[in-house]
């Protein structure tokens, strides 16, 4: 429920003047910076899976 006001808050703050209080990246240039976020994002959740999932692998390997 919060998508679409969140994201178009951050779409207006991203693409409108800096005269009003924006950082005036204009289309392409807020396409890059969300685009930036959602790599990071999606390399962080790579991560913390392959972190979890070492632990577990080297548990059913070990002989009991």
């Amino acid at each position: 429920m919060l998508t679409r006001p969140l994201g178009a808050t951050a779409g207006d703050f991203l693409t409108k003047p800096a005269a009003k209080g924006g950082l005036d990246l204009g289309t392409p240039g807020s396409s890059a910076v969300l685009l930036v976020i959602f790599l990071g994002l999606m390399a962080y959740a790579h991560l913390q899976e392959r972190r979890d999932a070492a632990p577990r692998e080297e548990r059913h390997t070990q002989p009991s």
